[in-house]
């Protein structure tokens, strides 16, 4: 790759914000939200102490934010994992 090409490659810096809705076990509310707020970037939004709970993530990129879903939606007490929204903007 010659110079110029590789003056081509260089991405612009990146921010994700992707929003999610989970179906829990309520009886595991606080480890899930344990598991929810351990992952950098996320915030929780609502929590309907009925087995609901709405949260988003920000990453510099899309990988990082499908890594921490994933991760998530292996969690015990965790029913399902959907994702609502996702943004992307180049800084």
């Amino acid at each position: 790759m010659n110079q110029n090409s590789a003056q081509a490659v260089v991405k612009k810096p990146e921010y994700h914000v992707s929003s999610f809705i989970m179906q829990i076990d309520v009886n595991q509310d606080a480890a899930v939200r344990k598991s929810i707020e351990a992952v950098p970037g996320a915030e929780i939004h609502v929590d309907d102490g009925k087995g609901k709970i709405v949260f988003t993530i920000e990453a510099a990129n899309q990988r990082i934010l499908g890594n921490y879903a994933d991760e998530l939606k292996y969690q015990p007490g965790i029913l399902t994992l959907a994702p609502v929204y996702h943004q992307y903007i180049e800084e």
